[in-house]
């Protein structure tokens, strides 16, 4: 056989071999593999990371301290000073897990626990701080929306319960605002005091500590039950792991006008299908905002070595998005770009935004002093493993405010100019660490060598094929041509004789008979 040849034999044969198991056989073998890691059933490492997240994500909380408050009490324009971070770990766990195999669910209460922590550039948290005290302004721009006949009655419960205060603003340490506790003084006689203490009790805002009563903005939410959720598991079809299919017992909510508002799309955040393209967003449903967010691709990007996409999202802009004007709180009175009224969700008149009104509409920063909006601070962004749906990196980040608005039937609220008045806000992030990034690495090392290997084979098996017709062409168009020597004969002396008879040598005598 001919070298053209089998040259050519060797190139068709690993072309064939690398077609079959580079391009069809090793990609179907990570996806079925993947398809079996992922998934929430029972015995499935990926479940126990579920239930219980092995790491503590960063929670940190940051106070927007009032300047000027007897300033504002007249009139004048809010200027706000941002102070933190004041540091938590948070420990996320699912608890009272429930499996169903017939339709393969999961259902669990998430219950998120809260340790104080030091980190470098953590602030203590004994820092005295001066912001609109919650339950005031909360008590009052709620009573505006349901029923402003009563606002004289909570008037008069506010001279009682806070003393007959001079303003709205609070000012405590920082532990008391946000777990520890401000004392709250329901031990009173009047009518509209108690009628008052009654419903916050009702409403769970206030906490028996001891003989007093207290009041926190996140003592409620550490270390408790959340309503229940029930998900696939992702056995049957893994682009539904994670995937809520009820809330609070419920298919949909029931907080807004719509269908396409009230319905609960997405995970609950710790976990996202794999084999994800990146077009096709992240869907999440946040239980605080009563609603479903989409995080969208921005770009590629890469994390501790590893290939991913990073992902942000928004807050839309209910004033001019019709499929977003259901989450108005009344359809003519609608919050610009950037800001969502949580009245419906909540029960209380707070708006949410990105912290320091970052990507809202410019009305809400001109409104107060002090801000300074900056996207790399202030974003959402998550970092994306999409084939086997691995956040990387994640940074969660939102601001609470509450509306200032101008009421004539109390006295404290009789001169705001109106505007909207920055609380907090928090930034609860994560990021993996080399423990879990490296059996990442593993799988995409593989990955790189099998397709740095089956395009250098494919482009090897391609040149032997095309050096192969080569060779063979220039040597069939060739005529091989066996030159031709003189042979020089000498004559012998005497003719040789073979049984008596002559040779074939011819004399002269011999060529005159032709």
């Amino acid at each position: 056989m001919r070298f053209p040849v089998k040259l050519a034999i060797g190139s068709i044969s690993a072309f064939i071999f690398i077609i079959l198991v580079g391009f069809v056989l090793f990609p179907r073998m990570i996806t079925s593999k993947v398809k079996g890691m992922v998934n929430l059933a029972p015995g499935n490492e990926i479940r126990d990371m579920f239930i219980k997240v092995p790491f503590a994500l960063s929670f940190k909380i940051y106070l927007f301290n009032v300047t000027n408050p007897m300033e504002i009490q007249s009139g004048e324009k809010p200027i706000v000073k941002e102070v933190g971070p004041f540091c938590y770990e948070e420990w996320k766990e699912k608890m009272n897990i429930e499996d169903k195999e017939e339709d393969d669910t999961i259902s669990y209460n998430q219950k998120d626990t809260y340790l104080k922590k030091w980190w470098p550039g953590c602030r203590n948290g004994q820092e005295e701080v001066t912001i609109p005290h919650p339950l005031i302004l909360g008590i009052v721009n709620t009573v505006a929306r349901q029923k402003p006949g009563a606002l004289s009655l909570i008037n008069k419960a506010i001279k009682s319960i806070y003393s007959d205060p001079s303003s709205i603003f609070l000012t405590a340490k920082v532990d008391d605002i946000l777990f520890d506790g401000v004392v709250i003084n329901c031990n009173v006689s009047d009518f509209a005091g108690k009628a008052l203490c009654g419903q916050l009790r009702t409403a769970e805002a206030l906490t028996k500590v001891g003989e007093v009563e207290k009041f926190s903005l996140f003592s409620s939410k550490n270390a408790t039950l959340q309503k229940r959720i029930k998900a696939y598991r992702g056995k049957k079809n893994h682009r539904d792991v994670g995937r809520i299919v009820e809330y609070n017992s419920s298919k949909m909510m029931d907080v807004w006008p719509t269908e396409e508002c009230n319905s609960i799309e997405g995970t609950d955040g710790t976990i996202f299908p794999p084999l994800t393209k990146p077009g096709e967003g992240l869907f999440m449903f946040s239980p605080d905002l009563c609603r479903s967010l989409i995080a969208f691709f921005v770009r590629k990007s890469t994390y501790d070595g590893i290939p991913c996409g990073e992902f942000t999202a928004d807050l839309g802009d209910m004033s001019k998005n019709e499929k977003e004007k259901c989450y108005c709180s009344t359809p003519e009175t609608c919050l610009k770009k950037g800001m969502m009224d949580l009245y419906k969700c909540s029960g209380i008149p707070i708006y949410a935004s990105f912290p320091h009104f970052y990507n809202s509409d410019t009305s809400y920063l001109k409104g107060v002093g002090g801000l300074s909006p900056n996207k790399t601070k202030h974003e959402i962004k998550i970092l994306f493993e999409s084939i086997t749906g691995s956040p990387l990196y994640a940074r969660k980040r939102l601001q609470f405010s509450m509306p200032l608005e101008s009421t004539q039937k109390v006295e404290l609220f009789k001169n705001f100019t109106g505007t909207v008045l920055p609380i907090f806000w928090i930034e609860e992030g994560v990021g993996l660490n080399r423990t879990y990034t490296g059996q990442l690495k593993s799988l995409f090392t593989l990955t790189k060598v099998v397709k740095v290997s089956k395009w250098l084979i494919l482009i090897g098996s391609l040149g032997g094929l095309a050096a192969a017709g080569y060779l063979f062409f220039k040597v069939d168009g060739r005529a091989d041509i066996t030159p031709v020597h003189e042979i020089r004969r000498h004559e012998s002396k005497s003719g040789s004789t073979v049984n008596g008879a002559g040779g074939h040598v011819l004399s002269g005598n011999g060529l005159e008979k032709y």
